[in-house]
């Protein structure tokens, strides 16, 4: 009988291990595969953007050219801190990442806001605009300049204090100016001997938004600021004083998401909805370090909130939901279009006024020429009159307002600096003169021999 043989021929196993080979390469090449369409995501969330700028002829051939915008990368709005390349052809180049979606703002400078890109005429220019959606090339050519008769110099007054602000709410920092009021005493200041310092006065606050605005004209996107310092001054200087300590919040590339409550497009992409953290960063971790640090009055009573356009419409919403933190607020030219005012359809859903604390003060206003076309303008002056009639009919024991349209006002820097002094007073009015009672007098006795 014939034995099995049990070894395995040549053939076959060639035959298993080419199978072992091929099972081997597939899944190497899966995994290459997997690898590469991950780079290839990674890679596709972000974009280069090149910009090619070209500028007016009378350019000085020794001019320096900065992007300034929203993002990072460009200050935020910092005038001079993204320089571009010169090109031997005279044009200028820079190149910047971000990630796809990103929406961003930006205008051209010789290194201030001083020297601006303006239009062909002089005249102020929007922001341009772009949204990253792949590697692109920009092509910008700058119509004018506006050419600073001398260099820019600082325009804030007064005691300055800087700080930038480290917030675990914004996973960020913000970077917070400080005015002090004549006469200040540094009550926390521990090389003051205590036994040299008297009752410590307390003073008023006023926390201001867009904090780049506030003070000094060299710092503000438009080469324009609100003057709060040199009208804090003046207010200190009154019969009776009025004295301020005020805080200026610069905002961020986040601006537009830091200062709404809901969502709305700007260009293509939705924006906005983050105010809740934004207050939290200034009830919670801003303000309790500025009552610690300065001699501050606490109370809401003389606290305020102060904004402009989607400042303004953030001050509305903090003295809506933080009543206990502000007692007062100053809306200029608020943004009450955002969200499909949203803003004045919250304010119909309150109605009923169950307010049994004392009142908040707004000061609210708009200028006739806020927009860009007549139609515009008229339903700006027409949304901010229809707000302070739901606060007349829905919020009447909550607040005591002041509403202003002003004629011929438009939406910038200048025309708030202009009301800010109105503001102000009507927030803190003066104090009524107090006068003595007269003394008694006893009408003298002719007849009488001791008068």
């Amino acid at each position: 009988m014939k034995k099995s043989d049990d070894r395995i021929d040549v053939s076959t196993l060639f035959r298993l291990k080419l199978g072992c080979l091929t099972v081997l390469l597939l899944f190497v090449h899966s995994a290459l595969t997997s690898l590469h369409a991950q780079s290839t995501s990674a890679t596709s969330n972000v974009a280069t953007i090149t910009w090619i700028v070209s500028v007016p002829a009378n350019t000085p051939a020794t001019a320096k050219l900065f992007l300034a915008g929203n993002q990072d990368e460009f200050g935020p709005w910092k005038p001079n801190k993204f320089q571009l390349n010169k090109l031997t052809d005279g044009t200028y180049q820079a190149k910047a990442t971000f990630p796809v979606g990103t929406s961003i703002e930006y205008k051209l400078t010789r290194g201030s806001w001083a020297s601006v890109e303006k239009s062909s005429t002089g005249a102020e220019i929007q922001n341009r605009t772009l949204r990253v959606e792949k590697d692109a090339i920009v092509r910008v050519e700058i119509a004018a300049w506006a050419i600073p008769s001398k260099d820019p110099v600082s325009t804030a007054t007064g005691d300055l204090r800087w700080k930038d602000f480290d917030s675990q709410t914004l996973a960020g920092s913000r970077r917070i100016t400080v005015w002090l009021p004549p006469g200040y005493r540094d009550i926390t200041n521990p090389s003051i001997p205590s036994e040299t310092i008297e009752t410590p006065k307390r003073y008023r606050v006023v926390y201001f938004l867009d904090g780049q605005n506030v003070f000094d004209a060299t710092r503000a996107p438009f080469g324009a600021e609100w003057q709060a310092d040199e009208t804090a001054l003046r207010l200190s200087q009154k019969t009776p004083a009025l004295n301020l300590i005020l805080v200026a919040i610069d905002n961020s590339k986040e601006r537009i998401g830091e200062y709404t409550t809901v969502q709305d497009r700007v260009g293509d992409s939705l924006v906005g909805g983050q105010a809740d953290k934004y207050l939290t960063f200034i009830t919670q971790e801003l303000k309790p370090w500025i009552d610690s640090q300065f001699a501050t009055d606490p109370n809401p009573e003389s606290t305020v909130i102060a904004g402009s356009s989607l400042g303004g419409l953030f001050a509305l919403y903090a003295l809506f939901q933080q009543p206990q933190t502000f007692g007062n607020a100053i809306a200029m030219s608020p943004s009450l279009f955002w969200g499909n005012e949203a803003m004045l359809q919250s304010c119909k859903r309150s109605a009923i006024d169950t307010w049994d604390q004392p009142k908040q003060k707004l000061w609210i206003d708009m200028g006739t020429e806020e927009g860009d076309t007549a139609s515009t303008q008229e339903r700006n002056v027409a949304r901010v009159q229809s707000f302070v009639q739901l606060l007349d009919s829905n919020f009447a024991k909550r607040f005591d307002k002041q509403l202003m349209i002003a004629p011929k006002a438009k939406h910038n820097e200048t025309a708030w600096a202009s009301r800010l002094p109105d503001a102000l007073e009507f927030i803190f009015p003066p104090a009524p003169a107090i006068t003595p009672p007269s003394a008694a007098i006893t009408p003298s006795n002719p007849t009488d021999p001791h008068p």
